[in-house]
Protein backbone atom coordinates (compact mmCIF):
# COMPACT_ATOMS: atom_id res chain seq x y z
CA UNK A 1 0.00 0.00 0.00
CA UNK A 2 1.20 3.50 -0.64
CA UNK A 3 -0.03 7.05 -0.25
CA UNK A 4 1.15 10.48 -1.32
CA UNK A 5 -0.14 13.19 1.04
CA UNK A 6 0.40 16.87 1.82
CA UNK A 7 -1.41 19.05 4.27
CA UNK A 8 -3.78 20.38 1.65
CA UNK A 9 -4.73 17.30 -0.29
CA UNK A 10 -4.36 13.54 -0.58
CA UNK A 11 -3.80 12.15 -4.01
CA UNK A 12 -2.69 8.89 -5.56
CA UNK A 13 0.08 9.08 -8.08
CA UNK A 14 1.81 6.45 -10.18
CA UNK A 15 4.92 6.83 -12.22
CA UNK A 16 6.66 4.43 -14.60
CA UNK A 17 10.35 5.18 -14.94
CA UNK A 18 12.72 4.08 -17.64
CA UNK A 19 16.40 4.26 -16.77
CA UNK A 20 18.55 5.64 -19.58
CA UNK A 21 21.82 3.87 -20.35
CA UNK A 22 24.58 4.67 -17.91
CA UNK A 23 27.39 6.96 -18.95
CA UNK A 24 30.91 5.60 -19.02
CA UNK A 25 32.77 6.47 -15.83
CA UNK A 26 36.42 6.00 -14.91
CA UNK A 27 35.64 4.40 -11.54
CA UNK A 28 32.53 2.29 -12.03
CA UNK A 29 31.57 0.04 -9.14
CA UNK A 30 29.57 -3.14 -9.38
CA UNK A 31 25.99 -2.43 -8.36
CA UNK A 32 24.67 -4.49 -5.47
CA UNK A 33 21.21 -6.00 -5.65
CA UNK A 34 18.77 -5.39 -2.80
CA UNK A 35 17.96 -8.54 -0.86
CA UNK A 36 15.08 -8.32 1.65
CA UNK A 37 15.84 -9.24 5.25
CA UNK A 38 12.29 -9.45 6.59
CA UNK A 39 9.25 -11.56 5.83
CA UNK A 40 7.34 -10.52 2.72
CA UNK A 41 4.07 -10.23 4.66
CA UNK A 42 5.50 -7.89 7.33
CA UNK A 43 3.07 -5.08 8.10
CA UNK A 44 4.39 -1.63 8.93
CA UNK A 45 4.10 2.03 8.01
CA UNK A 46 6.83 4.44 6.91
CA UNK A 47 6.35 8.19 6.68
CA UNK A 48 8.73 10.56 4.89
CA UNK A 49 8.44 14.29 5.62
CA UNK A 50 9.74 17.02 3.33
CA UNK A 51 8.98 20.34 1.70
CA UNK A 52 8.28 19.27 -1.91
CA UNK A 53 4.63 19.89 -2.79
CA UNK A 54 4.75 16.59 -4.66
CA UNK A 55 7.41 13.92 -4.91
CA UNK A 56 6.63 11.63 -7.83
CA UNK A 57 10.13 10.20 -7.83
CA UNK A 58 9.72 8.99 -4.25
CA UNK A 59 6.27 7.63 -5.07
CA UNK A 60 7.93 5.49 -7.74
CA UNK A 61 10.34 4.15 -5.12
CA UNK A 62 7.38 3.37 -2.85
CA UNK A 63 5.86 1.36 -5.69
CA UNK A 64 9.08 -0.56 -6.27
CA UNK A 65 9.60 -1.24 -2.55
CA UNK A 66 6.05 -2.57 -2.28
CA UNK A 67 7.01 -5.25 -4.78
CA UNK A 68 9.13 -6.68 -1.94
CA UNK A 69 6.84 -5.71 0.94
CA UNK A 70 3.24 -5.34 -0.27
CA UNK A 71 1.85 -4.92 3.27
CA UNK A 72 3.95 -1.84 4.07
CA UNK A 73 2.15 1.51 3.95
CA UNK A 74 4.45 4.27 2.64
CA UNK A 75 3.43 7.91 3.03
CA UNK A 76 4.97 11.19 1.93
CA UNK A 77 3.98 14.28 3.93
CA UNK A 78 4.63 17.78 2.60
CA UNK A 79 4.99 20.21 5.50
CA UNK A 80 4.31 23.88 5.01
CA UNK A 81 7.08 26.00 6.57
CA UNK A 82 9.19 22.84 6.65
CA UNK A 83 12.42 24.42 7.90
CA UNK A 84 10.61 25.97 10.86
CA UNK A 85 8.38 23.03 11.72
CA UNK A 86 10.59 19.97 11.25
CA UNK A 87 12.90 20.48 14.31
CA UNK A 88 9.88 20.08 16.60
CA UNK A 89 7.96 17.64 14.38
CA UNK A 90 10.63 14.94 14.73
CA UNK A 91 9.86 14.60 18.44
CA UNK A 92 6.09 15.04 18.25
CA UNK A 93 3.28 12.52 18.51
CA UNK A 94 3.15 12.12 14.71
CA UNK A 95 6.87 12.29 14.08
CA UNK A 96 8.04 11.21 10.60
CA UNK A 97 10.22 8.14 10.23
CA UNK A 98 12.41 9.76 7.57
CA UNK A 99 12.91 13.49 7.04
CA UNK A 100 14.71 15.87 4.68
CA UNK A 101 17.89 17.59 5.82
CA UNK A 102 20.01 20.24 4.12
CA UNK A 103 23.72 21.09 4.55
CA UNK A 104 23.04 24.38 6.36
CA UNK A 105 21.11 22.56 9.07
CA UNK A 106 24.26 20.95 10.46
CA UNK A 107 25.50 24.33 11.70
CA UNK A 108 22.15 25.70 12.85
CA UNK A 109 21.42 25.57 16.62
CA UNK A 110 17.70 25.56 15.80
CA UNK A 111 18.14 22.31 13.91
CA UNK A 112 20.07 20.50 16.65
CA UNK A 113 17.00 18.36 17.55
CA UNK A 114 17.10 16.86 14.06
CA UNK A 115 20.54 15.42 14.52
CA UNK A 116 19.92 14.39 18.10
CA UNK A 117 17.29 11.92 16.90
CA UNK A 118 18.98 11.02 13.62
CA UNK A 119 20.17 7.44 13.38
CA UNK A 120 23.78 6.70 12.49
CA UNK A 121 23.35 5.37 8.97
CA UNK A 122 26.95 4.13 8.89
CA UNK A 123 26.25 1.55 11.62
CA UNK A 124 27.29 -1.77 10.02
CA UNK A 125 24.35 -3.52 11.69
CA UNK A 126 21.94 -1.59 9.46
CA UNK A 127 23.47 -3.00 6.29
CA UNK A 128 23.12 0.26 4.35
CA UNK A 129 25.71 0.29 1.56
CA UNK A 130 27.17 3.80 1.73
CA UNK A 131 29.97 2.79 -0.63
CA UNK A 132 27.78 3.67 -3.59
CA UNK A 133 27.89 7.38 -2.57
CA UNK A 134 30.72 9.67 -3.65
CA UNK A 135 32.83 9.78 -0.45
CA UNK A 136 33.18 13.57 -0.51
CA UNK A 137 29.41 13.89 -0.15
CA UNK A 138 29.10 11.90 3.09
CA UNK A 139 29.13 14.22 6.09
CA UNK A 140 30.23 12.79 9.42
CA UNK A 141 29.60 14.49 12.74
CA UNK A 142 32.13 14.93 15.55
CA UNK A 143 31.50 11.36 16.70
CA UNK A 144 32.15 10.00 13.21
CA UNK A 145 28.47 9.21 12.66
CA UNK A 146 26.66 9.66 9.33
CA UNK A 147 23.33 11.24 10.31
CA UNK A 148 22.01 11.69 6.77
CA UNK A 149 22.63 10.48 3.24
CA UNK A 150 22.38 12.69 0.13
CA UNK A 151 19.50 11.85 -2.19
CA UNK A 152 19.89 14.73 -4.64
CA UNK A 153 22.94 16.78 -5.45
CA UNK A 154 23.38 19.79 -7.69
CA UNK A 155 25.98 21.69 -9.64
CA UNK A 156 26.09 24.68 -11.95
CA UNK A 157 27.10 25.28 -15.52
CA UNK A 158 25.54 26.38 -18.79
CA UNK A 159 22.62 25.10 -20.81
CA UNK A 160 23.73 24.85 -24.43
CA UNK A 161 21.50 25.06 -27.48
CA UNK A 162 23.26 22.36 -29.48
CA UNK A 163 21.33 23.16 -32.65
CA UNK A 164 22.78 26.68 -32.79
CA UNK A 165 26.33 25.38 -32.45
CA UNK A 166 25.73 22.72 -35.10
CA UNK A 167 24.09 25.19 -37.48
CA UNK A 168 26.96 27.66 -37.18
CA UNK A 169 29.65 24.98 -37.31
CA UNK A 170 31.04 25.92 -33.89
CA UNK A 171 32.30 23.36 -31.39
CA UNK A 172 30.84 23.45 -27.89
CA UNK A 173 33.76 24.87 -25.87
CA UNK A 174 35.71 22.80 -23.37
CA UNK A 175 38.50 25.28 -22.50
CA UNK A 176 38.49 28.96 -21.58
CA UNK A 177 40.19 29.93 -24.83
CA UNK A 178 37.61 27.84 -26.65
CA UNK A 179 34.81 29.62 -24.80
CA UNK A 180 36.12 33.02 -25.85
CA UNK A 181 36.58 31.86 -29.44
CA UNK A 182 33.09 30.35 -29.56
CA UNK A 183 31.52 33.56 -28.25
CA UNK A 184 33.42 35.62 -30.81
CA UNK A 185 32.31 33.29 -33.61
CA UNK A 186 28.71 33.45 -32.42
CA UNK A 187 28.84 37.23 -32.39
CA UNK A 188 30.06 37.22 -35.98
CA UNK A 189 27.16 34.90 -36.81
CA UNK A 190 24.69 37.48 -35.50
CA UNK A 191 24.29 36.56 -31.83
CA UNK A 192 25.22 39.88 -30.23
CA UNK A 193 25.28 38.40 -26.73
CA UNK A 194 25.96 34.65 -26.90
CA UNK A 195 25.48 34.02 -23.18
CA UNK A 196 22.74 34.89 -20.69
CA UNK A 197 21.97 34.14 -17.06
CA UNK A 198 19.91 35.39 -14.19
CA UNK A 199 21.48 38.41 -12.50
CA UNK A 200 21.89 36.46 -9.23
CA UNK A 201 24.19 34.02 -11.02
CA UNK A 202 25.91 35.78 -13.93
CA UNK A 203 29.35 34.23 -14.39
CA UNK A 204 29.46 32.51 -10.99
CA UNK A 205 29.64 29.12 -12.80
CA UNK A 206 32.81 30.37 -14.48
CA UNK A 207 34.86 31.97 -11.72
CA UNK A 208 33.77 29.98 -8.66
CA UNK A 209 34.97 26.57 -9.91
CA UNK A 210 38.26 28.25 -10.85
CA UNK A 211 38.52 29.63 -7.30
CA UNK A 212 37.95 26.15 -5.87
CA UNK A 213 40.77 24.72 -7.96
CA UNK A 214 43.09 27.41 -6.56
CA UNK A 215 42.44 26.57 -2.90
CA UNK A 216 41.74 22.84 -2.99
CA UNK A 217 44.11 21.11 -0.56
CA UNK A 218 45.79 24.39 0.46
CA UNK A 219 45.47 24.34 4.27
CA UNK A 220 46.96 27.80 4.69
CA UNK A 221 44.53 29.31 2.20
CA UNK A 222 41.57 27.58 3.79
CA UNK A 223 42.60 28.66 7.29
CA UNK A 224 42.97 32.32 6.29
CA UNK A 225 39.82 32.33 4.16
CA UNK A 226 37.73 30.73 6.91
CA UNK A 227 39.06 33.28 9.41
CA UNK A 228 38.15 36.06 6.94
CA UNK A 229 41.68 37.38 7.35
CA UNK A 230 42.23 40.84 5.81
CA UNK A 231 44.66 39.41 3.25
CA UNK A 232 42.51 36.37 2.35
CA UNK A 233 41.00 38.15 -0.62
CA UNK A 234 44.24 37.53 -2.48
CA UNK A 235 43.25 33.87 -2.80
CA UNK A 236 40.25 34.97 -4.86
CA UNK A 237 42.19 37.35 -7.10
CA UNK A 238 42.66 34.90 -9.97
CA UNK A 239 38.95 34.02 -10.01
CA UNK A 240 37.94 37.69 -9.89
CA UNK A 241 40.32 38.53 -12.73
CA UNK A 242 38.72 35.72 -14.73
CA UNK A 243 35.25 37.18 -14.11
CA UNK A 244 36.44 40.67 -15.06
CA UNK A 245 38.10 39.41 -18.23
CA UNK A 246 35.03 37.55 -19.45
CA UNK A 247 32.55 40.29 -18.58
CA UNK A 248 34.79 42.85 -20.23
CA UNK A 249 34.47 41.11 -23.60
CA UNK A 250 30.80 42.05 -24.05
CA UNK A 251 29.48 38.51 -24.39
CA UNK A 252 26.75 39.08 -21.79
CA UNK A 253 24.14 41.86 -21.81
CA UNK A 254 23.43 42.76 -18.18
CA UNK A 255 20.19 44.53 -19.02
CA UNK A 256 18.68 41.41 -20.60
CA UNK A 257 19.81 39.33 -17.62
CA UNK A 258 18.13 41.71 -15.18
CA UNK A 259 14.86 41.29 -17.09
CA UNK A 260 14.66 37.64 -16.03
CA UNK A 261 12.32 37.54 -13.04
CA UNK A 262 13.81 34.44 -11.45
CA UNK A 263 16.49 31.83 -11.99
CA UNK A 264 14.04 28.99 -12.51
CA UNK A 265 10.92 29.34 -14.66
CA UNK A 266 11.93 32.63 -16.28
CA UNK A 267 15.38 31.35 -17.19
CA UNK A 268 14.00 28.13 -18.68
CA UNK A 269 11.28 29.84 -20.70
CA UNK A 270 13.71 32.45 -22.03
CA UNK A 271 16.15 29.72 -23.09
CA UNK A 272 13.31 27.92 -24.89
CA UNK A 273 12.84 30.94 -27.15
CA UNK A 274 15.66 29.29 -29.09
CA UNK A 275 17.93 32.29 -29.74
CA UNK A 276 20.24 31.96 -26.72
CA UNK A 277 23.33 29.83 -27.45
CA UNK A 278 24.36 29.47 -23.78
CA UNK A 279 22.35 30.08 -20.60
CA UNK A 280 24.09 30.03 -17.22
CA UNK A 281 22.11 28.02 -14.70
CA UNK A 282 22.18 25.54 -11.84
CA UNK A 283 21.12 21.90 -11.93
CA UNK A 284 18.12 23.00 -9.84
CA UNK A 285 17.06 25.07 -12.84
CA UNK A 286 17.73 22.20 -15.22
CA UNK A 287 15.50 19.94 -13.11
CA UNK A 288 12.50 21.97 -14.27
CA UNK A 289 13.27 21.89 -17.99
CA UNK A 290 11.56 18.71 -19.15
CA UNK A 291 8.17 19.62 -17.67
CA UNK A 292 8.29 23.05 -19.30
CA UNK A 293 9.04 21.94 -22.85
CA UNK A 294 5.32 21.68 -23.62
CA UNK A 295 4.58 24.93 -21.77
CA UNK A 296 6.77 26.91 -24.18
CA UNK A 297 4.99 27.77 -27.41
CA UNK A 298 8.33 28.63 -29.01
CA UNK A 299 9.92 25.31 -28.04
CA UNK A 300 6.83 23.33 -29.02
CA UNK A 301 6.85 24.98 -32.45
CA UNK A 302 10.60 24.71 -32.97
CA UNK A 303 12.13 22.14 -30.58
CA UNK A 304 15.90 21.87 -30.35
CA UNK A 305 18.49 19.69 -28.68
CA UNK A 306 20.05 21.09 -25.51
CA UNK A 307 22.40 19.88 -22.81
CA UNK A 308 24.09 21.07 -19.63
CA UNK A 309 27.87 21.62 -19.48
CA UNK A 310 30.52 22.84 -17.05
CA UNK A 311 31.59 26.38 -17.92
CA UNK A 312 35.22 26.02 -19.07
CA UNK A 313 37.18 28.10 -16.58
CA UNK A 314 40.74 27.17 -17.58
CA UNK A 315 42.74 25.54 -20.34
CA UNK A 316 42.38 22.28 -18.42
CA UNK A 317 38.62 22.59 -18.91
CA UNK A 318 35.67 23.03 -16.61
CA UNK A 319 34.98 21.53 -13.19
CA UNK A 320 32.19 19.44 -11.77
CA UNK A 321 31.50 21.28 -8.50
CA UNK A 322 29.11 19.05 -6.59
CA UNK A 323 26.86 20.31 -3.80
CA UNK A 324 24.38 18.36 -1.69
CA UNK A 325 20.87 19.48 -2.53
CA UNK A 326 18.85 17.32 -0.15
CA UNK A 327 19.48 14.35 2.16
CA UNK A 328 17.40 11.80 4.06
CA UNK A 329 17.80 11.19 7.80
CA UNK A 330 16.13 8.43 9.82
CA UNK A 331 14.33 9.14 13.08
CA UNK A 332 15.88 6.75 15.59
CA UNK A 333 12.68 6.96 17.67
CA UNK A 334 10.56 5.47 14.93
CA UNK A 335 8.10 2.81 16.05
CA UNK A 336 8.82 0.95 12.80
CA UNK A 337 12.58 1.40 12.77
CA UNK A 338 13.34 -2.07 11.41
CA UNK A 339 11.20 -1.51 8.30
CA UNK A 340 12.38 2.10 7.95
CA UNK A 341 15.96 0.86 7.77
CA UNK A 342 14.88 -1.79 5.31
CA UNK A 343 13.51 0.95 3.06
CA UNK A 344 16.75 2.91 3.41
CA UNK A 345 18.75 -0.21 2.51
CA UNK A 346 16.59 -0.47 -0.60
CA UNK A 347 16.84 3.21 -1.53
CA UNK A 348 20.57 3.74 -0.89
CA UNK A 349 21.73 1.73 -3.86
CA UNK A 350 23.14 2.87 -7.17
CA UNK A 351 20.11 1.71 -9.11
CA UNK A 352 17.46 3.34 -6.94
CA UNK A 353 19.29 6.62 -6.29
CA UNK A 354 19.99 6.99 -9.99
CA UNK A 355 16.34 6.31 -10.79
CA UNK A 356 15.25 8.89 -8.23
CA UNK A 357 17.67 11.53 -9.51
CA UNK A 358 16.74 10.90 -13.12
CA UNK A 359 13.02 11.15 -12.40
CA UNK A 360 13.52 14.67 -11.00
CA UNK A 361 16.32 15.53 -13.43
CA UNK A 362 18.74 16.17 -10.59
CA UNK A 363 22.34 14.97 -10.20
CA UNK A 364 22.82 11.57 -8.60
CA UNK A 365 25.06 11.31 -5.50
CA UNK A 366 26.40 7.95 -6.70
CA UNK A 367 29.93 7.13 -7.77
CA UNK A 368 28.45 5.32 -10.76
CA UNK A 369 26.76 8.30 -12.40
CA UNK A 370 23.95 6.95 -14.54
CA UNK A 371 22.86 10.42 -15.54
CA UNK A 372 20.10 11.86 -17.65
CA UNK A 373 21.71 12.53 -21.03
CA UNK A 374 21.43 16.26 -20.44
CA UNK A 375 24.28 15.93 -17.90
CA UNK A 376 26.54 13.80 -20.09
CA UNK A 377 29.31 16.41 -20.18
CA UNK A 378 29.67 16.24 -16.40
CA UNK A 379 30.18 12.51 -16.63
CA UNK A 380 33.28 13.18 -18.73
CA UNK A 381 35.00 15.54 -16.26
CA UNK A 382 38.29 13.99 -15.04
CA UNK A 383 38.31 12.87 -11.40
CA UNK A 384 40.88 15.52 -10.43
CA UNK A 385 38.45 18.23 -11.54
CA UNK A 386 35.48 16.88 -9.59
CA UNK A 387 35.08 18.89 -6.39
CA UNK A 388 32.69 17.69 -3.70
CA UNK A 389 32.02 20.86 -1.74
CA UNK A 390 31.45 19.18 1.67
CA UNK A 391 35.04 17.87 1.69
CA UNK A 392 36.61 21.10 0.44
CA UNK A 393 36.66 22.59 3.95
CA UNK A 394 35.60 26.12 3.02
CA UNK A 395 33.31 27.84 5.54
CA UNK A 396 30.02 29.26 4.30
CA UNK A 397 30.97 32.80 5.33
CA UNK A 398 34.16 32.71 3.24
CA UNK A 399 32.34 31.13 0.31
CA UNK A 400 29.72 33.88 0.45
CA UNK A 401 32.42 36.55 0.40
CA UNK A 402 33.87 35.13 -2.81
CA UNK A 403 30.41 35.02 -4.37
CA UNK A 404 29.74 38.62 -3.34
CA UNK A 405 33.11 39.78 -4.61
CA UNK A 406 32.57 38.05 -7.93
CA UNK A 407 29.09 39.55 -8.25
CA UNK A 408 30.40 43.08 -7.69
CA UNK A 409 33.18 42.59 -10.22
CA UNK A 410 30.77 41.02 -12.73
CA UNK A 411 28.34 43.91 -12.38
CA UNK A 412 31.15 46.43 -12.72
CA UNK A 413 30.39 48.00 -9.35
CA UNK A 414 33.85 47.09 -8.02
CA UNK A 415 37.25 46.60 -9.55
CA UNK A 416 39.23 43.48 -8.80
CA UNK A 417 41.48 45.48 -6.48
CA UNK A 418 38.53 46.89 -4.57
CA UNK A 419 36.89 43.48 -4.21
CA UNK A 420 40.12 41.86 -2.99
CA UNK A 421 40.62 44.65 -0.42
CA UNK A 422 37.01 44.45 0.77
CA UNK A 423 37.04 40.68 1.26
CA UNK A 424 35.52 39.79 4.61
CA UNK A 425 33.41 42.93 4.82
CA UNK A 426 31.21 42.58 1.75
CA UNK A 427 27.47 42.71 2.35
Amino acid sequence: MKKLMNLRRLCALALALTLLPALAQPARMEAKTFEPRLSRDTQASVTVAGHYSNFEALEAEFNRFNAYYPEVELTYVCLDNYNRIIPTAVTGAEAPDIFFTYPWMANSPDCAPLFEVAEDLSDPALGIDLSCIRPGLLRRDEQGRVPSVPIYTTTYGMMVNEDIFAREGIAIPTTYAGLVSACEALQKAGYAHPMMGHSSLLVYPLYHPFFYTQIKGDETALRELNALAPSAGEYARGALELAADFMGRGFIDLESCHQLENDYNAVIMRFYEGDVPMMLATANTVSGTEKREKQSEAFSAHPFTYSFHPVPCAEEGGCFVNYISMSFAVNSRSANLEMVNEFMRFLITTEELNRTAQAKRMVTPCIDMSLDGIYAAFGQVPADRVICVPELGLANAADDQVRLAGTQVSLGTMTVEEAVAAFGTLK
